[in-house]
């Protein structure tokens, strides 16, 4: 039997991969809900114009980035609370 802490470090890699698949699912749902709410507001056209493409385009673009930058800052966040320690 392996007691080692390879196995230990191998559940935290698949636990790690498992939570950002999760969080990644959220946000897309996120994005989906906000940005379509936001461009076609409660309208269904049979197709989707140009400015619907560049409404949805350009949302997203706001919300992917928004959440880097909060991840950015969570990082930066807990890296100085961890120094502190």
């Amino acid at each position: 039997m392996d007691y080692g802490g390879s196995s230990g470090s191998q559940d935290m890699e698949n636990l790690q991969q498992s939570l950002n698949q999760v969080v990644l699912q959220l946000l897309q749902n996120q994005v989906r809900k906000t940005c379509f709410d936001k461009c076609f507001q409660n309208r269904f056209p049979d197709r989707m114009s140009k400015s619907d493409h560049i409404c949805l385009a350009k949302c997203m673009d706001r919300m992917y980035e928004a959440h880097a930058i909060v991840v950015k800052a969570s990082v930066e966040m807990a890296q100085n609370l961890a120094s502190q320690e």
